[in-house]
């Protein structure tokens, strides 16, 4: 593993992609390199050329979005905002509790048999 400073910048590693450990691949290395800076990852078939693709990424997610795309996100960002009522007032209110609510039991249906043993 090899740590570089990219030409954009940022500090980035790069080491060959080894899959001896995937089962998969039959303890074979597969050739290529594999480059990564923060949370950004990038392949190719040499060192040099693993850093290149990781440089072009680093450089396109840098640069900052259009003023055009900003407007759109913002607006779409305020049009799902849900403004909710100031219920300030309703929460000085006095409630009615009922800790026993009176209950009536549920009238019998007369054609459902009351046991098993009369319906036939």
């Amino acid at each position: 593993m090899k740590l570089v400073r990219l030409p954009s910048g940022p500090l980035a590693c790069v080491y060959p992609e080894d899959e001896a450990d995937d089962p998969r691949a039959g303890g074979m290395a597969s050739g290529t390199f594999k480059a990564f800076s923060g949370s950004v990852e990038a392949e190719g078939w040499s060192e040099a050329e693993a850093l290149d693709a990781l440089d072009e990424t680093v450089r396109r997610l840098s640069i900052p979005p259009s003023p055009e795309v900003v407007a759109y996100d913002e607006a779409r960002i305020a049009a799902n905002e849900a403004v909710l009522p100031d219920r300030s007032s309703e929460l000085t209110a006095r409630y009615t509790i009922y800790n026993d609510p009176d209950t009536v039991r549920s009238p019998r249906c007369s054609s459902v048999p009351s046991s098993p043993s009369t319906a036939r």
